[in-house]
């Protein structure tokens, strides 16, 4: 059994098609889609920052 949409798990779960724990599978490699396709939005809409601590060093050099 592949990868499929929640809607399909729970109903396929539902109806005795799977297993429970077969339904916990599936629904733990979809939030592993999801977590992976977060990051990679996250990376994209917060792309690296230079640390803080480079960023108070600056201030106090130039006496700040």
């Amino acid at each position: 059994m592949g990868t499929y949409g929640l809607d399909s798990v729970l109903t396929a779960w539902k109806q005795g098609k799977i297993t429970a724990e077969q339904a916990v599978g599936q629904i733990l490699q979809l939030l592993k889609e999801l977590d992976d396709r977060l990051t990679e939005l996250e990376a994209l809409v917060y792309p690296a920052r230079p640390a803080v601590k480079n960023s108070v060093q600056k201030a106090h050099s130039n006496g700040g």
